[in-house]
């Protein structure tokens, strides 16, 4: 770590890069000399399994202040690679869709080992983690409560974070699911903690940013796109199956308090017994059935949310289903390796009753 901080205050002091210049260039949308500067505050953020994360606040003499962020491999090797490709596939996902990404700024090499990647971003303050938790209700979302955030609608309050509710839950996953329509090509999102950051808008939805883009498709199919969302999408159900199936929804307790204390254990410790026997009621009220339910038609709706952005809503129904069905073909076919949560040969029925209850 004192290594990178050595690194990272070269990094930005060195002239000929014009990393820092060229950051604050995009940070303040106008050129900004060195001798303008009155601070520049930079503070450890978060240390990821690839990447270290810095957040950077630039104060001006004039008043003005602009954030910024920083992020720079952990080692060479997996990590310095994965972080060399980020920044490029967000350029890509930026000029794709700018609304649900995050900008990035300047790609640029650390004087840290033999020159670790590492780049500059926007910085979203008014944006904090999303994370799924399986903690409560059946699992549920939740945000990091910004300063002066108020409880709205949906969500219940706490003292460090806000969680939301189940309906408001599933407004998430359909959100997410629109946003991942919007760049088909990407590939090997989290979807449940670290690759998306929400704010909360006064009507109730929450604005939603990509972080990062570790990998993307060269020249994706829709069949394809439709998989690897499936792939990534996953309820408090997810948990407590094997991977290779869907959860068995008439699990006996035996089996389910084995499976939820062992994923609550890693965090909540002593606690875990009592919070996985209130699941375990959830369960038996098919509260898991249900969300994993929704889940299969929050991705179609997600799919027609991002259409009626370019079409009609009729067209935009029909391109949703002419995408779905053609990856229930490829499924059929063997053509594309089936989702062990979302059975392809359930789809044209899902697609039906979708149908009649837009038209309702």
């Amino acid at each position: 770590m004192a290594e990178t901080v050595k690194g990272l205050q070269a990094l930005l002091l060195d002239d000929v890069a014009a990393v820092l210049s060229d950051t604050l260039l995009q940070v303040f949308s106008r050129p900004v000399s060195i001798s303008e500067l009155r601070r520049l505050d930079i503070a450890f953020f978060q240390e990821g399994r690839e990447q270290r994360v810095w957040r950077a606040q630039a104060s001006l003499q004039d008043g003005a202040a602009g954030t910024f962020g920083l992020i720079i491999a952990r080692s060479m090797g997996a990590s310095h690679d994965v972080t060399q490709r980020d920044f490029g596939h967000l350029q890509r996902l930026f000029e794709l869709q700018p609304r649900y990404c995050v900008r990035p700024y300047v790609q640029a090499t650390a004087p840290v080992a033999d020159g670790l990647a590492a780049y500059t971003v926007q910085w979203c303050e008014s944006h904090k983690e999303l994370v799924f938790e399986v903690s409560r209700d059946g699992g549920t979302f939740l945000i990091n409560r910004p300063e002066g955030f108020r409880v709205k609608p949906g969500m219940t309050s706490g003292a460090a974070h806000r969680h939301f509710s189940l309906q408001a839950s599933r407004g998430v996953w359909r959100r997410i699911a629109e946003v991942l329509c919007w760049y088909p090509g990407l590939r090997g999102v989290n979807v449940q903690a670290g690759d998306f950051i929400g704010r909360l808008e006064p009507d109730g939805q929450v604005d939603l940013k990509l972080t990062t883009g570790r990998q993307m498709a060269s020249d994706p199919s829709p069949e394809t796109h439709i998989a690897s969302m499936l792939q990534g999408m996953i309820t408090a159900s997810g948990y407590l199956s094997d991977g290779r199936q869907p959860f068995d929804r008439g699990m006996s307790y035996e089996t389910f308090m084995l499976r939820m204390r062992g994923v609550l254990e890693r965090r909540f410790g002593d606690r875990a017994a009592a919070m996985a026997r209130q699941q375990w009621e959830l369960f038996r009220a098919g509260v898991f059935a249900r969300q994993e339910d929704w889940l299969k038609e929050d991705c179609v709706l997600g799919t027609f949310d991002r259409w009626r952005a370019d079409y009609p809503a009729g067209a935009a129904w029909r391109e949703t289903k002419r995408q779905w069905l053609a990856y229930a073909e490829a499924v059929r076919t063997g053509r594309m390796a089936p989702s062990w949560w979302s059975p392809a040969a359930e789809i044209p029925g899902l697609l039906e009753r979708l149908e009649h209850r837009l038209k309702a």
